[in-house]
């Protein structure tokens, strides 16, 4: 039933229209107080969380977008979230990271893509020059028992020679412009290969660089039916590094 459910928001999110959420835009800020920095966002900020997690984040730096429907209780994009729940592999359990002693803190951001509504972006809150070099991604319980048990989920199956779920960054320049894109392999069953994150992993994100809007994050699998993907499109990322030179 829950995965009903889940099938027919994901139904219903061809019909209705969400718009992320968003932060005063100050891109185009003409203030000239330069600030240069190194960060790395655990995501610590804001603890604890009512019931494990709550939409959206935002940093001195970076806001991560989200849209809550309250008619369909539909969401999409970013969710801070401290669950390790690894045991149940279903919808409910859909906030908790598949780990159960967290690489990084307590903490981490869970993203859900949803490619039938407008993307939720990570944007950079200052115009000016920014580079990223690693992110840490993990999956979801939901999205890994999907993946790894044909009976968890009634809609994905158990992936096989040739299956893969790729995270893709992509740059974001002026006016949103997509620039470069990075791919990361969270589950790839290509050539032989039998990867499963099962764990934190670092990845290099260092071609995400330049005068920056802010970037994209999407999801892509190859378990794909008559209604888009069948795996559960959830990705957990932590301690997300970055330095930046911006006018303030």
């Amino acid at each position: 039933m829950i995965d009903y459910m889940k099938r027919l928001f994901s139904v219903l999110a061809l019909l209705v229209v969400t718009s992320c959420s968003v932060v005063d835009d100050a891109f185009e800020n003409e203030d000239l107080e330069i600030l240069t920095g190194a960060v790395i966002e655990g995501f610590e900020d804001n603890l604890p969380l009512a019931n494990g997690y709550s939409y959206g984040y935002s940093s001195d730096v970076l806001d991560f977008q989200y849209f809550y429907n309250e008619e369909y209780a539909y969401w999409g994009g970013f969710a801070h979230a401290a669950m390790y729940d690894m045991e149940n592999g279903t919808f409910l359990n859909q906030y908790s990271a598949y780990n159960e002693d967290p690489a990084s803190g307590d903490a981490y951001l869970l993203y859900y893509y949803d490619a039938f509504n407008e993307p939720c972006d990570i944007l950079c809150r200052y115009h000016g020059s920014y580079q990223f070099t690693t992110v840490r991604l993990n999956l979801t319980t939901y999205t890994y028992m999907s993946i790894t048990d044909e009976d968890c989920n009634a809609f994905a199956r158990a992936f096989g020679d040739g299956d893969y779920l790729k995270v893709s960054f992509t740059a974001l320049l002026k006016d949103k412009v997509e620039g470069a894109t990075v791919d990361c392999y969270v589950v790839d069953y290509r050539d032989g290969k039998r990867f499963v994150a099962d764990n934190w992993a670092s990845y290099d994100i260092s071609a995400i660089a330049g005068e920056l809007w802010g970037v994209r994050v999407r999801l892509e699998t190859t378990d794909v039916g008559e209604w888009g993907a069948n795996t559960p499109m959830y990705i957990c990322l932590d301690d997300l590094t970055y330095t930046y030179t911006i006018a303030k």
